[in-house]
């Protein structure tokens, strides 16, 4: 199936290319999402997001419990399910997976973009179905880092936290970092 893509011009939220799962695989582009039976394409994060996504990979890697790593940008399809996502930050055991992450990571982390909704509420309903554990979304328009943790299959907010030190956690793991240079 050909899919006729138009360009996306920052600002744009996402756009929504409708597809079967087989056709998605088959179309294999990557860096991408695929969820609700849409390829989902958005446009490129600022330089603000990418800033704040490093700086947090770079914090969390301090942190890494032994056998697991943090990877950027790299796409979560969970063992039987039929939908893509990727996340901005994964802690997860180390893999030799090559395509996406099938198991389940230990913390999932969404730098909030233009596309508000979707990391507040889509990607969280997911990431609470497909099981994992701990979600943090990073807010830097609002200056605020939330932190979740699953419990009965829907997130609990465990954390705000909006200036100065803080501890944020994911299972048994702590992270101290200060927000304001995180989210500077």
């Amino acid at each position: 199936m050909t899919v006729a893509m138009e360009s996306i011009r920052r600002g744009d939220e996402m756009q929504r290319f409708p597809m079967t799962w087989e056709e998605y695989l088959a179309a294999d582009v990557v860096p991408s999402e695929y969820y609700g039976g849409a390829l989902v394409v958005a446009a490129q994060p600022s330089q603000r997001h990418q800033d704040v996504e490093f700086r947090l990979q770079l914090i969390l890697v301090r942190h890494l419990a032994p056998g697991t790593k943090v990877t950027r940008g790299w796409g979560w399809i969970p063992t039987g399910v039929r939908e893509e996502l990727g996340p901005d930050l994964m802690v997860h055991d180390v893999t030799e997976e090559q395509r996406a992450l099938s198991g389940i990571p230990h913390l999932v982390v969404e730098v909030v973009s233009s596309n508000r909704g979707n990391d507040y509420v889509a990607k969280a309903q997911r990431y609470a179905a497909w099981g994992a554990p701990s979600y943090w979304i990073v807010d830097p328009r609002d200056h605020v880092v939330v932190t979740m943790e699953l419990v009965d299959g829907l997130y609990v907010e465990t954390g705000r936290f909006t200036s100065g030190q803080a501890t944020l956690r994911y299972g048994e793991v702590e992270v101290s970092l200060d927000i304001d240079e995180l989210l500077a």
